[in-house]
């Protein structure tokens, strides 16, 4: 039989959390106690030296991540590209683009006659939309002001500029509904913009939030320009910069995204207090070729990873709160 015994006499905090595992862990009966008369090994001259290896040297097993490479991989790929179809950015576009996200998040939490907000409002069409055709009290936030704000803003559209978890612009229990569409992967701190979402949703509210996961194949969000699968993960801003150099004079590295996989995600949802109601990931089928030429790189990173371009979930504030899970210090 084995039980865990932990070292220090239990606190409210642990004893209030359910399966918060012990710091330490002792079988019982204990283990034997060690002695001291302890053995010595031979005398061996530079035992650290390499004397066989599983992977013998391979010039090609190492490439060089420069730009010579990052160049002969976009010519590689130009004629089949990760996105063949990059979103657009005119007006018409956007608008389309914000009737299909308002219907696809209304289909699956309700914003109809909500008090609703979006973070990461961007241009603000969406929030329009739900405040003229759902009915909605629809609020946005971002940490830009675009053009279109003047044009879009009225009694039922709010456009607001701040950074949620920094200027916490709102009160608290505030909104029936969130949502949020490939915004996280650019926000610099996420946990704390997590928290401050649950704190301004009602209890009973929902979020509907889609983001970019850091290490699937179109994170860099360069895919306009870089055809190629996994740039961010092979080559440092450094070799984009002097990409973009070569191709406008305007040096770029990949644009910012948070670095955090769904597991971290999932444990910022678990310890603020959300419940996720639906989970879906979008995939992206690994290239098998090109993992096998760079796995040196590509194999660090397990293969589910690599597959999950996108998440989203759907998450519940409950009405009467989770007790968040403790966070213990070694």
């Amino acid at each position: 039989m084995t039980r865990a015994v932990s070292a220090a006499p239990p606190t409210a905090a642990t004893e209030l959390v359910a399966g918060v595992p012990p710091r330490r862990f002792v079988t019982d009966p204990k283990p034997a106690p060690v002695t001291d008369d302890w053995p010595s090994p031979p005398a061996i001259d530079a035992p650290f030296a390499v004397v066989g290896t599983r992977y013998p040297d391979d010039p090609g097993r190492e490439p060089v991540f420069d730009i010579d490479l990052f160049e002969a991989l976009n010519a590689e790929y130009s004629e089949h590209r990760l996105v063949a179809d990059p979103p657009k950015y005119d007006e018409a576009s956007m608008a389309t683009r914000a009737r299909d996200r308002v219907v696809r998040v209304h289909s699956s939490i309700g914003l109809r006659d909500r008090r609703v907000l979006e973070f990461g409002c961007g241009a603000g069409f969406e929030v329009w939309l739900l405040g003229h055709h759902f009915g909605a009290d629809a609020w946005g936030v971002d940490v830009q002001k675009r053009a279109s704000w003047a044009a879009l803003a009225g009694d039922r559209t709010h456009l607001v500029l701040a950074d949620l978890a920094v200027d916490r612009p709102f009160a608290g229990n505030y909104f029936d509904r969130v949502y949020s569409f490939y915004v996280f992967e650019h926000v610099e701190h996420p946990h704390a913009a997590l928290a401050e979402l649950y704190r301004v949703m009602k209890p009973g509210g929902l979020a509907w939030i889609a983001a970019n996961l850091h290490r699937g194949p179109m994170a860099s969000h360069r895919y306009r320009d870089v055809h190629f699968p996994f740039p961010h993960l092979l080559f440092g801003d450094e070799v984009f910069r002097e990409f973009y150099r070569r191709r406008s004079g305007e040096p770029q590295g990949a644009a910012w995204v948070n670095r955090l996989t769904w597991a971290e995600y999932e444990d910022h949802f678990e310890r603020i207090g959300f419940r996720t109601k639906a989970l879906n990931f979008r995939e992206t089928p690994l290239d098998e070729p090109f993992y096998r030429r760079f796995e040196g790189v590509l194999g660090r990173y397990p293969k589910t990873d690599l597959t999950r371009d996108f998440f989203e979930v759907v998450l519940e504030k409950p009405r009467r709160p989770n007790q968040p899970r403790a966070t213990r210090s070694a």
